[in-house]
Parts: structure tokens; C-alpha cells; sequence
């Protein structure tokens, strides 16, 4: 349908008949005017209000007052147009199918520029626009947009760029009104905003974050590719070793990543590589000889692509450079030779049981097997299996208590054991005994191997803001950085605030599809993040749980994305257990195993108890050894997480804990699909989330770590590293959260339950337990009126609401026990409610009164 007026007349007709048909008609522009966007602009000012409410008499004066105006738009609100900006022919036609799909079917439907299309539906209430990113298909660039409020679109007219009449396939809103259009629900649109971003990403779109990320990524694989090769920035490659590269390298690429390795290998060789590019593109089964020939030439005109990629590419395959890999064969002959060779001996005789001890230990040092003294205790890292929240066991590196008989087996293993043979009369060679790996291991604090405070598997922050960046052991921090076969780009050195703010949008796109009920849950999560990758740098931490209404919102992914990006794999969990004790006992074995993510996952009562407290705020504890009758000292240096539906803590883990909420708003948010799987995302290319999070930890301490806000209680060095760091980029302070953890803690509410009642029965009166308890037991008088049955009757309790909040507390056998009501009014005095708190005001016979004081 033609959708053009030729004349003044005819473009009043229908500017009338749509305001008739229930539309507010909006005069835009010609294409022919000398103004941007002509042919799609209003050229009257505030044309939103003035349109909105124009009657017949303001429409006729248009054609005279804004004779330039011959195109006619609709005014967006109620109506609402799905804008598909998109010129690929097959990609709009899906996107207009998806619409129509998932939208419902509308007999408005426009064509401006084939084959771009609008569709027009109809809303209760008016809504903000809605659109997906831009994104970029070479030259052209596409998107999909909800127009509304406060904007219009073209519906008759000339197209500024085709110089054609707007077309309309079926009917127009002249044939239409408005109240015969579809109603759509605003989170429909939302949804089907989101389903058009995935499609144009899917079909190849890039938005211009992708293009600066794989810009950042190219230049991260290149540096990472030279140190392969051994290579210095400027220093041409060796031919030997880019044909060894690239003979390790399978020809599987797609078309783009085929002509990238092109580039990278006339940028090594120039037109010397021709031979290699040809012999290198036959591997493959679709390798067109004419055109690996003719391409080759075009590589001459260079791009930003250098013999690093290659480089990257083989090494992502196995390839190792020659020199490296004769090195390191040469390293495994050397040291299995040495092993035997330069192992010092030990030989026993009377009397010298300690000079014994001590060769033995030096021994264990100067083989450098892996031991380590933590606490009180021998330790040696090893792997072993954890459960992950799905349930699948992986391999992870935990720390191990040396016992008697494997300490003898390691002393046996780095030295020649020797006792002196009377019949032979020769020095006979012996297993090392028993007793002195005993002894060894009795020598608390007198230990000489090295004090190991934990593993790290990827790079971290010291404590004063250097970075550990070199595997193996490092003697300032005491941890050991064992990457297991991980090779991480160099961490940034210098990073500024625009690096930090890059940093940051790499983390906040791990979390994009995760439902956040506020600013501040959303901050809790990147916190989550930075605390993880430099808990082992700091003396305490507060906790970090994870809740939502239902099962499914993604809690657990949450902290799957800070252990993937710390450890290399998702978080091994472990259950609340059905008691306090039974979860105090789990939380030693993880501290002793020196995890460095202990996760909670799926609690279901209450959490809370002395152990986890103190694990947060303390830099040390003593846990039971399993097994052993006996205290070991540990660091307490884990990132501890916590997640659960509508998660409840207790007692003083509310001032320890940051809470995140999460609430995806549907019934079942465990069937909702997530566009990626931000796990995999950071497995897939785990060194760009560290380096984002420590470039973002490091920029604000070169900044000065400037503080924003005073410090947190008990938590003073992650309030002024990670929760600084946080708020300096513009996030929410994560801290807000726990004001909602605080008003939910069950023994605040019963606080305020004793505290309210007793005020209103008691007042400010000085008592004893014995009279607290009396009053809140008082029985109502016997009604007269009740006659010779008056004693017979139960009487109610004068002050039932006392009574049960004094049950809740001091409950025992459905009465009120003196004795536990003693304790927790101890525990529990001076603690401010409002404006009240209980305090002990003297002794009088040996008992304590107690009083409502008012602060």
C-alpha cells in the first residue's frame, strides 16, 4: 500500500483520519528539507506534548505553519513500533518471523528501506524504549529497537534514501485504528529484545565492545605467542623455528582464521614463506591451489597481525619452541642423575639422634621436594578430587598433612641412610627409621622448610601491591604459585583508571544476564570476584552469600565465575550438615586442606556458629585434626561463599556477610536460558579475567587507594583494597547489602521481641530473672461472672506476647528456663535496639538485676 499525499489537502485528509482512527499524527519532515535526518524529523519544537493532545483545528493549521513537513509520523507511547533495522535480506526476515512469533500476529507491518520492517502493537501503559546493541556487519551495521515513549517513526511519506513511498504490506492505520491493534506485555518486548541481540550476535554481528575486546584479545594472543617463541618485540623470527610452529599446527581454520595465519607468516618471512603458506594450506581438504596462490600476494599489504598469532596458535596446540624443548629434556635426564648423585648421607650412630634430625631436614631443603611447614603442622601439596555443585568430582590441589610413615619415605627419598655394619664391619645402606621422622615432626617451631600460607593458581597481588607473577614458591608472601601448566600474559605493570574502567566491563559482561535485584547486589558479586583473587593477601574477609526466592537463579554460577577465574575450575562445595557442630567440623577439614574457595551451597537452616565468625575475622584458628586427638594451627585465608533460597544468618555473621539477591521474577527460573554460559567464557580464556581483575586491584593502588568511605569493622584491609577499588569505578558500595542480612537475622528479631515487650510490661523497673519470668507467666484475675466454675476455668496469660518472646529465647520444655534466660540476657546486654538496651544494674544478694535503659 502506497502510504504518500500528493497535496496539502490530501496530507490534512489523513493526518485527520488517523487522529480519527485514535492515533496522534506527528509532521515531520520532507526529505527534500536542508536539515539532518531530513525526511524522519520533526521540525516543531516540543512536538512530543503539542502532538500528544492536537485537535482538528491544530492539525489543519500544520499544512500552513510546517509546509516543509510532508512526511507524517506517529507519536510512540501506548503504540509502540519494533523497529528491524537490519539490511541483510535473510537475518530481517528471521528477526520479523522471531517478532511475529513470539509477539503475535499484526496487520500493521512497514517497509521503508527493503528490507528493513517495523511492526506496530499496542501497550496498557506507556514504556521506555527498548533496543539491542549495534551491531557491525562490515560496512553495515544493524539493530533491533522498540520505539516508545517520547518518539515517533515514519508512517506516510517519502524515505529519505530510497526516494519512495513508505509502504505498507497489508493494511495502514488509515484502514486500522488503534484500538483494533495487538496489546503486547512490556516484558515480552524486553524478551524479544534480548532474543534479537542473540541472532545478530550469532549471525556474526560484533557490537564495538566485541571489536575493542578482540582487539585486546589479538594483542594479548600476539605477546603471549612471541614469549612461546622466545622472541623480543622487533626481533625477527627464526625461520627454522616458524616452519616448526606452523608444522604443529593443523589446517581446521575457517576462512578468516586461514588468511590470519597468512599474514602472520608473510609478516615473519615475506615472500620468502610462499612455499611454507602453500605446503601449510594443502593439509586441507578444501585447499583451492589457485587461490593459496593468488591470496598469497595480497598479504604483502600488511594488517595488524604479526608472527605472534602464529606463534599463539601452535602453542595453544602442544608446539613448544626446539630450544625449549631440548631444555627441558635435558632438565628431566639432569635431575633424575643428580637426584641420586648429590644426595647427602646420613649415617647413624649412638647418640646423635638430633645432629640426625637436622641433616635429615636439610636434606628435605636442598631437594626442594615440596615440603612446607603451615601452623603447627608438615604439609605437602597434592591432587586431589573435589565435588563441584553439579556433582562431578575434578582434580584440584590441596594440601596434605605429612605423617609419620610418609615423612620416612620423603627423607629415604632425597638421602642415602646409612648404619654401620658390626659383621661386615661396612657402612650398610638403610630406609630412614621411624623415629626420626617422629621426632622431625614433633619439632613445632623449630621447623627451617618454608612457611607456606596457601596455593594460588594464577597470578595475585602481594599485600603491598606488587605482583606475584613467577611460578614456584615466593619467600615475601609465603604462598606457592603452582599454575598447572597454565601460562598467564604479563599482568600490566602501570595500569591507569581507563585500564581499571576496561577491567571492570569485562567482569560486569560475565555477569549481564544474572537478575539483581539492586546496584548494590550486582557490586557484591564483582566483589565476590576481586576477593577471591586476593583473599590470600589479606588478614580477613567478610563472606559473601548468594540468595534468591527459588532454586535456579544462578547462585551457584556465581560463585562458579570467581573460582573459574581464581582456580581454573568450578567451586568445590560442601553442605551446611543438619547441626552447627557438624558444619564447624567440615569448615576445619577445608581451612587444614588450604582451599582457597570454600563454598556453602544450599543451605537450608539458618547459618551461623563461633567457628565460621571467627574464620572471617580472624587471620588464624585452630581447628581439630579428623582422626587426631590433637589442635592445628591454620591461616585463615579462604574466599568463603555462602548460597541458599532466601538464605538466613545468624547472630553475628550478619556483620561478616555481604548479600546478594537475586530474583529472576518468573516461576520457574531454573528453565530460563542463559545467552552464554559465563563459566565457560572464563575457561575458555581465563588469563583475561585475571588480568582484568588485578588490573582493576592494581590501578587503584597506584591511584593511591583513595577512600571514599570509613573502613569496615574487623575488615579494614578488603574495605580499603577491594570495596575502595569498587566505589572508586562507580560501583554501588557492596557494603549496602547488609543492612537487608542485619533485619533479617533471626535473634535480632527476638532481641527486638524482648526488648519491645519488656518495655511495655516492665518498663524502666530494676529486676531479677526470677521476676522477669514471673511477669511474663501472670495469669489474667477470675471473672466474677464465672461463679463456682471460676477456678476450674484455665486463665489466660496477662502478657502472652512477653511469654512467647521469652519462649523463643529461654524456651525449655514449654517453659521459661531461669537458667537460659540468665545466659542470654548476659549475651546479650547492652546491645542497642532502637533506643533500649538491657543492661545489668548491680547485685543484690548475689543475684542480678537487670534494666531497661533507655539510651
Amino acid at each position: 500500500m502506497n502510504a504518500r499525499a500528493d497535496s496539502a489537502a490530501e496530507l490534512t485528509a489523513l493526518r485527520l483520519r488517523l487522529r480519527e482512527n485514535g492515533y496522534c499524527p506527528v509532521p515531520v519532515s520532507g526529505p527534500h528539507v536542508n536539515v539532518k535526518a531530513a525526511g524522519k524529523r520533526p521540525l516543531m519544537s516540543n512536538w512530543q506534548q503539542r502532538c500528544l493532545g492536537a485537535d482538528q483545528g491544530v492539525i489543519e493549521r500544520w499544512s500552513r505553519s510546517y509546509a516543509m513537513c510532508t512526511n507524517t509520523g506517529l507519536l510512540c507511547g501506548e503504540l509502540v513500533g519494533i523497529d528491524i533495522d537490519v539490511l541483510d535480506p535473510d537475518l530481517a526476515s528471521n528477526l520479523t518471523r522471531r517478532a511475529l512469533t513470539h509477539l503475535g500476529s499484526t496487520p500493521l507491518l512497514r517497509i521503508g528501506r527493503a528490507p528493513k520492517t517495523l511492526l506496530c502493537y499496542r501497550v496498557k501503559l506507556p514504556v521506555e524504549k527498548v533496543q539491542t546493541p549495534e551491531f557491525r556487519f562490515g560496512e553495515n551495521r544493524a539493530r533491533v529497537e522498540i520505539l516508545a515513549t517520547g518518539q515517533q517513526f515514519v508512517a506516510f511519506g517519502v524515505h529519505p534514501e530510497t526516494h519512495a513511498p513508505y509502504q505498507w504490506t497489508e493494511a495502514s492505520p488509515v484502514d486500522v485504528p488503534f484500538d483494533e491493534l495487538p496489546i503486547v506485555d512490556h516484558g515480552l518486548l524486553r524478551t524479544f529484545v534480548n532474543d534479537a541481540a542473540a541472532i545478530l550476535r550469532l549471525a556474526g554481528g560484533m557490537t564495538a565492545t566485541d571489536v575493542r575486546t578482540r582487539g585486546r584479545e589479538q594483542q594479548r594472543h600476539e605477546r603471549a605467542g612471541r614469549r612461546a617463541a622466545g622472541m623480543r618485540l622487533g626481533t625477527p623470527p627464526d625461520p627454522a623455528t616458524v616452519a616448526d610452529a606452523l608444522d604443529h599446527l593443523p589446517n581446521n581454520f575457517d576462512y578468516d582464521g586461514w588468511v590470519r595465519i597468512g599474514f602472520a607468516l608473510y609478516d615473519a618471512l615475506g615472500e620468502a614463506g610462499r612455499d611454507l603458506w602453500e605446503r601449510w594450506s594443502a593439509r586441507s581438504h578444501r585447499n583451492d591451489t589457485d587461490l593459496t596462490a593468488a591470496k598469497w600476494s595480497t598479504f604483502a599489504a600488511g594488517r595488524q597481525v604479526t608472527v605472534g598469532t602464529l606463534f599463539w596458535h601452535a602453542a595453544e596446540h602442544g608446539w613448544r619452541r626446539p630450544s625449549a624443548r631440548e631444555r627441558a629434556s635435558q632438565a628431566i635426564s639432569n635431575a633424575a642423575s643428580a637426584t641420586e648423585q648429590h644426595r647427602r648421607t646420613i649415617r647413624l650412630g649412638g647418640g646423635d639422634l638430633p645432629a640426625v634430625v637436622a641433616a635429615a631436614e636439610q636434606a628435605l631443603i636442598d631437594s626442594e621436594i615440596g615440603i612446607y611447614q603451615r601452623g603447627n603442622l608438615i604439609v605437602r601439596p597434592a591432587a586431589a578430587p573435589v565435588i563441584i555443585a553439579d556433582g562431578r568430582s575434578v582434580p584440584a590441589m590441596r594440601l596434605v598433612s605429612v605423617r609419620t610413615p610418609h615423612m620416612a619415605d620423603l627423607m629415604t627419598r632425597v638421602a642415602r641412610w646409612e648404619r654401620f655394619d658390626l659383621r661386615s664391619k661396612e657402612w650398610a645402606p638403610i630406609d630412614c627409621p621411624q623415629r626420626v621422622a617422629e621426632t622431625y615432626l614433633a619439632r613445632e617451631g623449630e621447623w627451617r622448610v618454608p612457611v607456606l600460607a596457601g596455593i594460588v593458581n594464577c597470578p595475585v597481588l602481594r599485600r603491598d601491591g606488587s605482583l606475584l607473577q613467577t611460578p614456584g614458591y615466593d619467600s615475601a608472601t609465603g604462598l606457592l604459585f603452582e599454575p598447572q601448566g597454565v601460562t598467564f600474559s604479563p599482568i600490566p605493570e602501570q595500569p591507569d583508571r581507563a585500564a581499571a574502567v576496561d577491567g571492570l566491563a569485562e567482569l560486569r559482561a560475565l555477569l549481564a544476564s544474572f537478575p539483581f535485584v539492586t546496584d548494590a547486589d550486582r557490586s557484591v558479586a564483582l566483589s565476590a570476584i576481586l576477593t577471591a583473587i586476593t583473599r590470600r593477601s589479606l588478614p580477613t574477609a567478610p563472606m559473601h552469600a548468594f540468595s534468591a526466592p527459588a532454586a535456579g537463579s544462578g547462585k551457584s554460577l556465581l560463585v562458579d565465575i570467581a573460582s573459574a577465574i581464581m582456580d581454573g575450575r568450578r567451586a568445590a562445595v560442601m553442605a551446611a550438615g543438619k547441626t552447627e557442630e557438624e558444619a564447624e567440623k567440615r569448615l576445619g577439614a577445608a581451612l587444614l586442606a588450604g582451599d582457597a574457595i570454600i563454598s556453602i551451597d544450599n543451605v537450608e537452616r539458618p547459618l551461623g556458629g563461633e567457628l565460621f565468625c571467627q574464620s572471617l575475622t580472624q587471620p588464624s584458628l585452630k581447628v581439630r585434626v579428623l582422626g587426631m586427638s590433637r589442635l592445628a594451627d591454620v591461616p585463615c585465608n579462604a574466599a568463603m561463599f555462602a548460597t541458599g533460597n532466601n538464605l538466613v544468618l545468624l547472630g553475628d555473621m550478619t556483620r561478616r556477610t555481604l548479600l546478594c539477591s537475586l530474583d529472576a521474577g518468573v516461576e520457574r527460573p531454573e528453565t530460563r536460558a542463559f545467552e552464554t554460559d559465563p563459566v565457560e567464557m572464563v575457561l575458555a580464556d581465563r588469563g583475561r579475567y585475571v588480568e582484568a581483575a588485578l588490573t582493576i586491584l592494581r590501578a587503584f593502588h597506584l591511584a593511591g587507594r583513595p577512600q571514599q568511605t570509613a573502613p569496615l569493622g574487623s575488615f579494614v584491609d578488603w574495605s580499603r583494597w577491594v570495596r575502595g577499588a569498587l566505589i572508586w569505578l562507580g560501583e554501588a558500595d557492596p557494603c549496602e547489602s547488609m543492612d537487608k542480612v542485619r533485619s533479617a537475622d533471626p535473634r535480632l528479631e527476638s532481641l527486638t521481641a524482648v526488648v519491645t515487650q519488656w518495655e511495655e510490661v516492665i518498663g524502666s523497673e530494676r529486676v531479677s530473672v526470677k521476676h522477669v519470668i514471673d511477669r511474663a507467666i501472670e495469669l489474667e484475675e477470675a471473672s466474677l461472672g464465672d461463679g463456682l466454675y471460676a477456678a476450674r476455668k484455665p486463665r489466660p496469660y496477662k502478657h502472652p506476647e512477653f511469654r512467647e518472646a521469652l519462649l523463643a529465647v529461654a524456651g525449655e520444655g514449654g517453659a521459661i528456663s531461669s537458667r537460659r534466660l540468665g545466659r542470654w540476657l548476659a549475651s546479650n546486654q547492652n546491645r542497642l535496639v532502637g533506643c533500649y538496651k538491657i543492661v545489668a544494674d548491680g547485685i543484690v544478694e548475689g543475684i542480678t538485676r537487670w534494666r531497661l535503659h533507655r539510651a
